[in-house]
């Protein structure tokens, strides 16, 4: 079974501008709709386009929590989150432009009590079983602490599982060192984690030999991995940008039913490639069309650059 986790979920209120977002002006809104926020939301609900079977855990604010189920019901979603009493998912407001731009505004999330987080706990322990994939991706909430996050690990680990992070940050550092099973940062957080003048190459050399399985986004640029020979580069097709909002967890859907069904790691990354091209000429932030998978995997570049 593949388990989702998303400790701080959202729902996403998206509005398409006429133009592009100016300050000091009346910024016209043409569309506006509801759609699924949280990253590891996003990887399920790309699952369940794959028709891979999968369950999203986390927290789930009880004040809004019927608004959230209904998105999740939209993607078919199976789920067990822990209700928060007393609090809201949190919402993000985002903003995109007429040239597939996007600005995303976004609240904090609930308040965590230590029961609560027991709770998910005790889910995991119950419910996770040798050879099982957990994607945990995200933000977590303020009062969720990084030594909560290491302990969820933990309790992950005791379990032949694979253990797969969307994560930045100090909370990146803590994954690796509890030696998740793979990790995917964007250049930006590569750079965090590795500041200094090095080539974007060495340092993802150096994040390879901490995991097993590593991956650099890239943006339109696509998306570099490592073998024990060499670096490579796997580029999308050119395609119409409408939305590039969830184009990363997009990925790691891709990335992760490539994982479900045994891929190589060069057809993992493809799968991932292929979901997020697919995706970013969607509106919304996890909508995908499999009729476009063809065109979008005959015309993957794979390029060795290292």
């Amino acid at each position: 079974m593949i388990y989702t986790i998303t400790l701080n979920p959202a729902i996403d209120k998206i509005k398409y501008l006429e133009g592009n977002l100016k300050q000091e002006q009346n910024n016209r809104v043409e569309k506006n709709f509801i759609d699924l926020g949280g990253k590891a939301t996003h990887v399920s609900a790309i699952l369940q386009q794959l028709n891979q079977e999968n369950i999203a855990l986390g927290f789930a604010g009880d004040m809004n929590k019927e608004e959230f189920y209904r998105v999740l019901e939209l993607y078919e979603i199976k789920h067990e989150y822990i209700e928060v009493r007393n609090e809201s998912v949190r919402e993000s407001i985002v903003v995109i432009n007429n040239s597939g731009g996007s600005y995303m505004i976004t609240e904090k999330g609930p308040i965590i009590s230590k029961l609560d987080k027991k709770k998910l706990s005790h889910i995991l322990e119950d419910k996770v079983k040798g050879g099982d994939i957990i994607v945990i991706a995200g933000s977590p909430p303020p009062t969720y602490s990084l030594q909560d996050f290491r302990e969820l690990i933990k309790i992950l680990k005791r379990n032949s599982v694979y253990i797969a992070c969307d994560v930045a940050g100090e909370y990146l550092k803590a994954a690796l060192e509890e030696k998740v099973d793979f990790v995917k940062p964007n250049e930006h957080e590569l750079n965090v984690l590795y500041p200094g003048e090095e080539e974007i190459y060495e340092k993802f050399m150096k994040l390879s030999e901490r995991v097993k399985n590593a991956v650099c986004s890239l943006g339109s640029e696509g998306a570099m991995y490592m073998t024990k020979d060499a670096i490579y580069q796997v580029k999308p097709p050119k395609v119409d940008i409408l939305s590039d909002t969830g184009a990363g967890d997009s990925f790691v859907g891709g990335y992760i039913y490539g994982v479900s069904q045994n891929y190589s790691t060069r057809d993992c990354v493809k799968q991932g490639i292929i979901v997020s091209a697919s995706k970013v000429q969607h509106y919304g932030s996890c909508k995908i069309d499999l009729n476009q998978f063809n065109y979008i995997e005959n015309n993957i570049e794979i390029l060795e650059v290292r």
